[in-house]
């Protein structure tokens, strides 16, 4: 394996472990982010990163403070002042290099002696680069190093996914692109499954390079209001919590509703609904169905006030159904998401605050079906290995609790085969749905995704490009970040907070990346790198997200308005109508 490429420098100076600096041979050419390599005390080479860059003249460094001081020295030195510039790189050590296997990896392993000075600094290879960085079967292709456009980046998806990610950004720096060439590679590359959470229709036009759209489908957000509880319900119609009557009445009638027709869901339901609150407010009485007691109990009396407060909740109701109609459903969402595929699910037609709601019912439900599932298959192989080895007796107990574990794995690919293997949900705009401070379902079961997810097979991408206000305990727990261009203070420091692998020297490069580059750091990434991110369309896939086209848009109308003009002017010359 070669490591070095050709000598850039002599080391001088202080050096410790984790640090040193060298002089630069004239003609390096160095860049700042650059690897190369030298020998520690121990002749083991080390690899670092070039962190710092100075350029330094010996003859004007010194008591020059005028500028006509500085005038005087250049007149009299001429041409030696160019032989009397020095550029001092300093060095972040990252380890000592080891081969592994038959040296078609290397690994990076902590240093533990310093590098002497007057040891030479060699610009690392591509060779050795290409081996630090090496993917393999379960890896994707996600770009190429910044400063080595020969040297491609792969992240492992095992880490990436058991372990969570994070990708975060300002808008339009290449949040969405990035995306989806990681989807295009678990998609098309491993056949993986995974789940979008669009709030944007970023991604309803999501093409795989090398598939088109046969792997991807997308989902309509649709509202299952059967499934909610009263509080849910009432969140989702907006009725505020201060509003207690309208609450109340409507957590009864709610109640009431599905005891008496448990066969209705969707629209038809929330019909229902206004149905039953109009008689109480017609006959101002009636009975409600009480889950906890299990009967029916009296309304207090209703007095006009009370009328006017049941009407104008039926009246938000009908406002309701006819702005959310078309949205509510008796379908069940999960079961359309569908195995190896990119399953988009469009929450376009719903405004935040719904959004928050079905978001936090969808992933309950795909969480839960999970974890189901893998205590019942885990718990089925410990069983079926202590009868193989004779450490159980088969009883008719025992068969019955097999049988009981069986059915719950059918139950759950019968539903959706996607639920019966792992599963990667990515949840874009994440600070939307799990905001800093916030407490909601959406809040609760992401939290516990991040907590919880790589024991029962289901990972998490955050996207977001306002990382101060997502929350910090979900950021904290993605092991994995792909940071682009993040240029608010606050934003830096909040994910510096949440980032052990992120240093504030790396923290220093973000500001300055431009389109699709990236500081990759975490688990699925053999060393922190500036990454230049594949472009996803270059490569032949295509996704929604783009701009709106302000200019071309106005340019195109004010092209209609001149030929428009040119028309009528003709009309004019012939003397006949211009009709508009």
């Amino acid at each position: 394996m070669q490591i070095a490429e050709e000598m850039v420098g002599i080391v001088r100076g202080d050096a410790s472990v984790s640090m040193y600096q060298f002089s630069a041979h004239p003609d390096s050419n160095l860049k700042f982010g650059e690897f190369v390599v030298a020998r520690n005390r121990e002749g083991e080479w080390v690899i670092g990163n070039v962190r710092k860059l100075e350029n330094i003249n010996w003859l004007l460094s010194e008591g020059k403070s005028t500028y006509h001081s500085l005038e005087l020295d250049l007149s009299e030195y001429g041409e030696s002042i160019e032989a009397n510039e020095a550029l001092i790189a300093t060095v972040k050590v990252l380890g000592r290099v080891l081969s592994q296997g038959q040296g078609e990896s290397a690994e990076v392993v902590p240093n533990r002696v310093p590098i002497p000075n007057g040891r030479e600094v060699y610009r690392a290879s591509d060779d050795l680069l290409k081996r630090i960085y090496n993917g393999g079967p379960g890896y994707i292709e996600i770009g190429t190093l910044l400063l080595r456009e020969d040297v491609p980046i792969y992240l492992n998806v095992d880490e990436l996914v058991s372990r969570h990610f994070a990708v975060l950004a300002v808008t339009g720096a290449g949040k969405s692109n990035t995306v989806a060439v990681m989807l295009g590679e678990i998609v098309e590359r491993l056949r993986g499954t995974a789940i979008v959470l669009d709030p944007h229709g970023d991604y309803i036009k999501l093409s795989l390079p090398k598939t088109g759209r046969e792997h991807v489908k997308v989902i309509e957000a649709k509202i299952k209001p059967e499934e909610m509880d009263g509080e849910e319900l009432a969140d989702l119609m907006e009725v505020q919590k201060n509003a207690a009557i309208q609450r109340n009445f409507l957590l009864k009638a709610w109640e009431t509703v599905k005891h008496e027709k448990p066969q209705l869901g969707g629209r038809e339901i929330i019909e229902e609904l206004r149905l039953k609150l109009e008689k109480w407010a017609t006959e101002r009485e009636g009975s409600y169905w009480d889950e906890y007691r299990g009967g029916y109990r009296e309304l207090e009396k209703i007095d006009s006030n009370t009328v006017g407060t049941i009407t104008r909740l039926t009246m938000r109701i009908s406002r309701f159904l006819r702005n959310y109609g078309h949205v509510l459903t008796s379908e069940d969402i999960v079961s359309q998401i569908e195995p190896g595929r990119v399953n988009v699910i469009d929450l376009g037609p719903l405004d935040e605050g719904q959004m928050k709601v079905v978001v936090g019912k969808l992933i309950q439900k795909v969480f839960e079906a999970r974890v189901d599932y893998e205590k019942a298959r885990k718990k089925l192989e410990r069983i079926r290995d202590e009868l193989r080895r004779g450490r159980a007796v088969k009883t008719s107990s025992l068969d019955r609790e097999v049988e009981e574990l069986e059915r719950t794995m059918r139950d759950i690919k019968a539903k959706s085969a996607a639920l019966a293997e792992p599963i990667l949900l990515i949840v874009e705009e994440a600070h939307i749905f799990a905001p800093q401070g916030e407490k909601n379902d959406a809040v609760r079961i992401l939290g516990r995704i991040a907590r919880e997810g790589r024991k029962f097979g289901v990972g998490l991408g955050v996207v977001s490009q306002r990382p101060n206000k997502l929350n910090e305990d979900i950021l904290s727990q993605t092991n994995t970040k792909i940071i682009l261009r993040i240029v608010n203070p606050r934003d830096q420091d909040y994910v510096l907070k949440a980032s052990e692998q992120l240093s504030e020297d790396l923290l220093r490069d973000i500001a300055s990346l431009g389109k699709g580059e990236a500081v990759v750091v975490g688990q699925a990434i053999s060393l922190p790198a500036l990454v230049k991110i594949y472009n996803f369309r270059e490569r032949g896939g295509d996704y929604g997200g783009e701009d709106i086209g302000v200019v071309s848009r106005w340019l195109r109308r004010a092209e209609a308005e001149r030929r428009e003009r040119e028309i009528k002017e003709e009309y004019e010359e012939e003397g006949i109508d211009f009709d508009y």
